[in-house]
């Protein structure tokens, strides 16, 4: 098992995607968990509200306890099968809407979640997903 993920590489997500957030002229919170959803790095822009505060930390929290992304998730909850077993009554935490990603070393480990909120999803999901572009150094 991969060391638990670093403050270093916590904050390099959460800084790349609020950079990211800031060039297209967006405000968003952003929050990386561990492995086990436990908050390493929460970022809110000015003028981001509570709800994309904690839309932020669900979807990565999200990310990392299933280990996909949250929009793949977010089909699988909409499924017949999840019927049986609603999210709220499998864990409360889970919020399956985009904007959530996990964060994996070469071999698919998960070691972590970057979640973002604030914005509509298609821009949650791809200002998470380019926080995992600008982490490619500090992973190898």
């Amino acid at each position: 098992m991969r060391e638990p993920l670093s403050y270093a590489i916590a904050y390099g997500a959460a800084e790349a995607a609020l950079e990211a957030a800031r060039a297209e002229g967006a405000r968003i919170c952003v929050a990386v968990v561990n492995r086990s959803g436990i908050t390493k790095v929460l970022l809110s822009d000015d003028g981001v509200g509570l709800i994309g505060i904690e839309t932020a930390r669900r979807k990565a929290y999200t990310a990392a306890v299933t280990g996909v992304a949250t929009s793949k998730f977010a089909a699988f909850a909409a499924s017949p099968a999840m019927a049986v077993a609603p999210l709220h009554l499998v864990d409360g935490q889970l919020l399956p809407v985009p904007g959530g990603v996990p964060i994996t070393v070469d071999d698919d480990e998960v070691i972590g979640a970057v979640g973002v909120g604030g914005a509509d999803a298609e821009t949650d999901e791809r200002l998470a997903s380019r926080a995992l572009e600008g982490l490619k150094h500090l992973l190898a």
